[in-house]
């Protein structure tokens, strides 16, 4: 649609390496050319963050790092400026944790976890894979996001494979609504770093209440660096 606004940005995680930033420039790449087709926001940062997903170089999806009992557990998250938000956390052996999380956000819940996150997603189809037979190399990596504005609403998607090492049953930001991510009218947020401090500073709700003070992007975001002791 001509003269119609379409912004899309993706992140690999704190502490991912800028050489694979070709990661996320396919990732935007495929969102941007799903939203010039018209797509709705929500489907088209799903979209690239499912890109992410199946990159082993990132932790999400199959390049989800193990806990310490060699498991593996997934979060992921997704909300638009309509208020649809979905989410799980603990779940294993599906292939794209984000579609679970976008197919939540059409239900009547909004958060399902662990094996009743599971069931839910083979209930619903979604591709079954065996994760901890994919071993990822790539070093620190964390939580990878999209934000998406389709001219006329905004949407964020995130997912993890959490932090390396933890105990099986350690939940961070990514599923919980104003921790990891927010989206309203005024704008989308999706954090990446760690998940506790995070969380404890409601970071992606109280920088999206800045944008609704029309404080800038680059504003809003020094704000929020300032609330982490190591930012």
């Amino acid at each position: 649609m001509p003269g119609k606004q379409l912004i899309i940005l993706a992140h690999g995680g704190a502490g991912s390496d800028n050489a694979h930033s070709d990661g996320t420039d396919r990732a935007c790449l495929i969102g941007l050319k799903l939203l010039q087709a018209q797509t709705p926001a929500l489907e088209a940062a799903c979209r690239a963050v499912e890109i992410l997903e199946d990159d082993p170089r990132f932790n999400a999806g199959t390049g989800s790092r193990k806990r310490t009992d060699g498991s593996v557990r997934m979060d992921a998250a997704c909300m638009d400026s309509n208020q649809r938000f979905g989410a799980v956390s603990a779940l294993q052996h599906i292939k794209n944790p984000i579609h679970v999380s976008r197919a939540v956000a059409d239900s009547k819940y909004r958060l399902l976890t662990g094996e009743d996150a599971h069931q839910y997603a083979v209930e619903l189809g979604f591709e079954k894979v065996d994760m901890t037979r994919v071993e990822s190399n790539a070093p620190g990596t964390d939580t990878v996001g999209a934000v998406v504005f389709d001219g006329s609403q905004f949407a964020a998607a995130l997912s993890t494979g959490g932090t390396g090492g933890s105990r099986p049953g350690r939940v961070g930001d990514v599923p919980l609504i104003g921790c990891g991510l927010y989206a309203g009218e005024h704008g989308a947020v999706c954090a990446t770093g760690h998940g506790e401090s995070i969380t404890l500073n409601l970071t992606a709700y109280r920088t999206y209440e800045m944008l609704g003070r029309g404080v800038t992007p680059q504003e809003a975001l020094e704000a929020a660096l300032s609330w982490f002791e190591d930012a």
